[in-house]
Parts: structure tokens; sequence; C-alpha cells
């Protein structure tokens, strides 16, 4: 690494962009630049692509050397990748701007060649010379993403001024071989655990829906400290009731019914009015009679069905119809579907085949997925002329509920 006198009073501004930072190591370093000048030093990774259309333009042939060399160190953008540029865009944006709550990460850059770290009055900077353009090893969706909020056609001008002078954090790598920037794309995107889709939701602050969520967490007494949050499933011997995603989707089919089931972790559509008040009562109040008439069972995952996702999934999407009735009529209703309810043998067992689960090889009940069987499960529990209602029933007698 190779550093000049920290008494120098100049830069010589023709030899490149000085990109201020802190060294982390002879070939690592920390910076703090912005858009205006990270366009400078990085080329948008759409012109690298391999069916990139670059024309005759003077740099054509020290494009295609790059798009050669980028190929060794990325993957192609194309895929979940290329969809995800507009989502990350607008999510710039709205960060830069202060509309929401949100961060950008560092993004990582490479150099084979080993670069110049300069102090200048006691700031050391790391010098791209003229004409060098840094390879992206990490962050390169994101950095796609700063490119199409400066050409996307509806951001304002004020706000592409905003964007183009927030501050970005990059780290750049230099002085290392190609192998070596291979082996730190592996490292950076392959050895991270990803989040399950529990944690992701507990720890999302943006979804209105988690914000009830969490109320009923706190306002059910049957379920206070009882909300598996980390685990995609609960643990065989977890004194928990429920996952926090079966509670937030028990809190979409309220709103939506069983359609509510398509949204899955992802956001789903709110009321008109944007009140949630009124969805929060009705599932709280439904909830809470379901719990407390059937915890025995919901706590028995062994052996019984009432605490699964697609039962908990089918039992939601009946409070739809709380949702739409009249406030003076839904405690009516509830009591009407809570009195079926308790005709259900909730033992898992044959009733059950073919429409909650299956049988394994070795006897074991299997229960399905959500999106697989949740249809199923409602089914049987709300349509009389359904052949499962009665048989998930015994041979109760039960009439048939509109």
């Amino acid at each position: 690494m190779s550093t000049s006198d920290p008494s120098q009073q100049t830069l010589d501004l023709s030899a490149g962009s000085y990109v201020k930072g802190l060294p982390l190591s002879s070939t690592s370093f920390l910076a703090v630049t912005t858009f205006a000048q990270l366009s400078q030093i990085m080329r948008d990774p759409r012109d690298l692509q391999p069916n990139a259309r670059r024309g005759r333009s003077f740099d054509a042939d020290q494009l295609e050397d790059e798009a050669s060399i980028h190929e060794l160190v990325q993957r192609a953008l194309i895929g979940a990748k290329k969809a995800n540029v507009p989502k990350y865009g607008a999510y710039i944006l709205d960060t830069v701007m202060e509309r929401t709550i949100g961060v950008l990460p560092p993004i990582h850059t490479w150099s084979q060649a080993q670069l110049q770290v300069v102090t200048y009055q006691g700031t050391q900077y790391l010098l791209v010379p003229q004409g060098m353009r840094l390879f992206s090893i990490d962050g390169e969706t994101q950095l796609t993403a700063h490119y199409e909020v400066q050409t996307r056609s509806n951001a304002l001008p004020e706000e592409k001024k905003v964007h183009r002078e927030f501050p970005l954090a990059i780290v750049v790598h230099h002085g290392v071989t190609t192998e070596t920037a291979r082996q730190y794309f592996h490292d950076l995107n392959i050895l991270a655990v990803k989040p399950n889709t529990s944690l992701g939701l507990a720890m999302d602050t943006k979804d209105p829906l988690m914000r009830v969520v969490q109320n009923l967490e706190v306002r059910i007494p049957d379920l206070n400290g009882r909300v598996e949050k980390s685990a995609r499933q609960l643990p065989k011997r977890s004194s928990k009731l429920m996952t926090i995603q079966s509670l937030r989707q028990f809190v979409v089919n309220v709103l939506h019914g069983m359609a509510g089931v398509q949204f899955g972790a992802k956001p789903a559509p709110l009321p008109g009015n944007g009140d949630l008040g009124e969805l929060e009562e009705v599932t709280r109040k439904w909830l809470e009679m379901y719990l407390r008439t059937f915890l025995p069972e919901i706590s028995d995952r062994e052996r019984t069905l009432a605490g699964t996702a697609p039962v908990l999934a089918a039992v939601g999407a009946m409070g739809n119809q709380f949702l739409k009735a009249a406030d003076w009529d839904r405690e009516r209703l509830m009591r009407e579907r809570l009195d079926s309810l308790t005709e259900v043998d909730w033992t898992k067992g044959e009733a059950w085949a073919g429409v909650a689960g299956k049988f394994t090889a070795r006897g074991r009940f299997s229960v399905g997925g959500t999106k697989e069987v949740g249809n199923a499960v409602y089914n049987v529990l709300t349509e009389a002329e359904n052949p499962g209602f009665r048989r998930v029933r015994g041979e109760k007698s039960v009439s048939a509920l509109t």
C-alpha cells in the first residue's frame, strides 16, 4: 500500500477520482461516496451483460473487455435479480427521500490493480485512476437500482438530485487476483444465513398487518408469550401455540377469506379506508373465542389438528364473514360457527386423510402445507354439503350453516 506524504496540500484532480474513507487492510478500503461519484468509477451493470447493446461508442472496446471480466466475478442480471431492480430502485428513492425507514448496505467492489491511498489534510482517500472502473462483487442489484433511479421517468428532478448526493458506503478490494475476487463473491453471497420467514416477519415494522399481529399477542391472554417468532415450525416440545407466520395468516384471512392464502408472507391489500381498527377487533374476538374453546386441542399438536397452520388459516377465513356482517350481529354468527366447530373431531385420523394431509408409509399423519390443503380444510369445516363435513364430525348430526 502506497501512502503519500501527509503534509501534502494539493490533490491532482486530473489523476482520477479520490474516494474518501479508511484503509481496512493493504487490499481493502472502506469508503463513503455518493452516486454522483460512484457513477464515474463504476459502470451501469446493465451495460456489462452478455446481451447488452454497446454500439460503436468511443469506449466500446473497453466495455467489451470489462464485460468479459465482469462475467468472471458476477452472475448475470436475469430472472429474479433483474426483476428486483425496479422494486429496489423504489426502495432506494423512498429511503433517500426519508419517506420510509430504510438502510442501504455497503456495495463490495473490486479492482485487480493495486490502488493508491492518499492522505490530504488528515483525511485519507483512495485514488481510482482516470478511466478505470471498479467491478461489483456484492450489491450489484443495488448498484443497478441506483442507475434505475436516475433513469426512471416518474422520479422528480429534485428527487434525483437528492439521490445523487446521498452518502453511500462501498468497500473497495484492490490489488487482488480474479480468483480471490471470485472467492469473495462466493463468501459474501453463499456463507450468509438468510433469516427464515418467521423471523423476517417479526422484524418487519413496515407491514401494517404486523402491528395488528403484535397487538393481538398482547391483547389475547392465551397468546401472551406463546407466539413463536424465530422458527418456521413449532419445535416438538415447544410451549408456544403458533408461529408468527400462522398468526399473520389468520389476520390476513379474516380480511380476505381463503383468498388470503395466496399472499403468504408478502404484503396483502389493506381495507379501502386503510383503517385496521375494525379488523383487529373482529380478529381478536374470534381468535380469543377459538383459543378459549380449543386450547387443549391446539396445545396437543402431536395428536390433533386444531393448532396446525392449515386449520388456523381456515378458521381465520371464517372471520371474513364476521368482518362483513353488521357489528350488532357478529357475536351471534361467531357463536353459531363455534358451535359447529365443537362437533369436529380434531384427531389426526382417517377422517382427515386427503383433506388436511395424508398417512406416511410408517403410518404417521403428515399435515399438508397451507396453500396445498387450506381450502380443503375450510370446505369440510364450513360446507354442510361437502362429503367431508360429516366425516370430520364423526356420526353427529349437524345442521347446515349459512
